[in-house]
């Protein structure tokens, strides 16, 4: 992923002079207390403050089409580095596009300060922090970015240059759960909780229906 060597952060992009663009209809699909981490991983030799191991993005606030969120990441010496950022959809400041406008089908674009318009080159089913998630998909420059469609955030990116190489991966999330076979864990919990509910209380109807005609004459 190519990251701002301005600031100290893995998610800074300089503001550009690139024309403001509203997208008022952009959709948000996250909300006050959605997090996501990251396994950060790199080759070559990054800008300085650039060789991060580690990042968490977490949504503090959201109102109309700006959206308030904490960052912090790790630096492969152990500093941890922490920024308050407010993301402006209508104006395009996404903040290295870690949240974009969920929704997205292929063709539909979104504006981008520092990078221009993207445009979603394709979308396909991905697993994603343990779970198949519906993706969507777009390059810049030599960048790839895969993003969950239902919320807009970032699971996946790679940078790649004659420089260095920067790989990014979603580890672990509260956007949603980790699924078996296919189906949310949560609900297989609770099946197999209903079925020993229901084994419990059949083995006591038994022991139960088994005293009484024991006790009889």
């Amino acid at each position: 992923m190519k990251f701002n060597s301005a600031l100290p952060v893995l998610f800074l992009l300089l503001a550009s002079v690139f024309p403001s663009i509203v997208y008022a209809d952009a959709l948000i699909g996250v909300k006050r207390g959605d997090w996501v981490e990251y396994s950060v991983s790199f080759t070559g030799r990054p800008p300085p403050e650039h060789d991060v191991i580690w990042a968490r993005m977490e949504v503090t606030g959201v109102e109309e089409q700006r959206v308030n969120a904490t960052f912090v990441s790790q630096l492969a010496n152990g500093t941890v580095l922490t920024v308050e950022e407010d993301l402006d959809f209508a104006t395009g400041r996404l903040i290295d596009m870690f949240v974009i406008p969920s929704g997205l089908n292929s063709g539909d674009s979104f504006y981008a300060q520092g990078v221009g318009e993207i445009v979603i080159d394709s979308v396909d089913v991905r697993s994603a922090v343990g779970a198949s998630r519906t993706v969507v998909h777009a390059e810049t420059e030599d960048t790839q970015w895969f993003w969950d469609r239902t919320t807009g955030i970032v699971v996946e990116a790679r940078t790649a240059n004659v420089v260095y190489t920067l790989d990014t991966v979603a580890i672990s999330t509260g956007l949603w759960g980790q699924q078996i076979l296919g189906v949310e864990s949560a609900i297989i919990y609770a099946i197999v909780v209903v079925f020993a509910l229901a084994v419990i209380t059949g083995a006591i109807v038994l022991c139960v229906r088994r005293k009484r005609r024991m006790s009889q004459p």
